[in-house]
């Protein structure tokens, strides 16, 4: 696969889509269906110039929602103290403020975003009984960031098991992760097999150590360098890890994450989005081959 990446681009497009089939014949002749999802993911990539999907990820209550919220600048996303988002909820920069409701029978509902929680919040849709499979939000505050979509997903660990199941089959359509990790509970082993999981997904996976003010300066540095530590020895790689606050130092940690990532995601988009996509169709052939 490494070769590939010297090729003309579509030249690289017809190697992919030769991998791709190849993998998918032999899934189809051993009865691999363990595969089916990666390789739909992969095929939708190739034949569109979708969205960059910046999904956050990690267990519940690590602060996922409230992250999205303040990096968005509104209240959007439900959030409390007990499990909340029980659906996959995108969001994306559109020159009108709307919010679509896609449900699993491929039926489609316009909603107002005051609405919202009544379609993606346990408390108001519990078990997701209105059958709701994505939201998809459109925003003009998120101009900055044209060829990026967010992606809140339901918190992991949750007593809640279908709120994991939905995260879970999410997982082959993200494009670069940030995983947030509460400052209270840092770097579990549950955490580590999300990343361990990620790693065959995508390159781009970054942590986001969440409720950073709960921390001194000298306690945040003591826990990067944990991090750094236990990710070297557990899995032999580094990670960005980025510190965010919603109470303190909130706009500092925001541009250092929008200067160092999100620009640079959406700068870069085609170039990024290859990247992505190599990355997925080697990890998926890597194991269709261990079979």
């Amino acid at each position: 696969m490494a070769a590939i990446s010297s090729q003309p681009k579509q030249l690289k497009q017809n190697l992919f889509e030769i991998i791709l089939s190849q993998v998918r014949l032999i899934c189809n002749q051993l009865k691999i269906i363990s595969l089916n999802r990666q390789i739909d993911v992969c095929d939708g990539l190739l034949r569109r110039s979708p969205l960059i999907d910046v999904a956050v990820l990690g267990q519940f209550k690590a602060g996922k929602s409230s992250f999205l919220n303040s990096l968005l600048g509104q209240s959007l996303l439900p959030v409390g103290v007990i499990p909340v988002t029980t659906v996959i909820t995108r969001i994306q920069y559109g020159e009108v403020e709307r919010a679509n409701v896609l449900r699993f029978d491929g039926t489609n509902e316009l909603i107002r975003l005051e609405t919202l929680d009544e379609y993606i919040s346990e408390v108001k849709n519990p078990g997701n009984r209105k059958d709701v499979e994505v939201v998809d939000i459109t925003l003009p505050s998120l101009k900055d960031y044209p060829g990026l979509r967010f992606v809140d997903t339901p918190g992991l660990g949750s007593v809640y098991q279908y709120h994991m199941q939905t995260a879970e089959q999410w997982l082959p359509e993200v494009g670069a992760a940030l995983l947030a990790i509460s400052a209270d509970r840092p770097l579990a082993e549950h955490d580590l097999a999300l990343i361990r999981a990620l790693i065959g997904y995508t390159p781009k996976i970054i942590l986001l150590l969440t409720k950073a003010d709960l921390l001194s300066a000298e306690q945040q540095q003591e826990v990067i360098q944990f991090f750094q530590k236990t990710l070297k020895r557990e899995l032999n790689r580094s990670f960005p890890v980025f510190l965010y606050s919603t109470r303190a130092n909130t706009e500092a940690f925001k541009r250092a994450l929008e200067t160092a990532l999100l620009r640079e995601l959406s700068t870069n988009r085609e170039e990024e989005l290859k990247t992505i996509i190599r990355h997925k169709i080697r990890s998926l052939s890597e194991t269709c081959l261990s079979y």
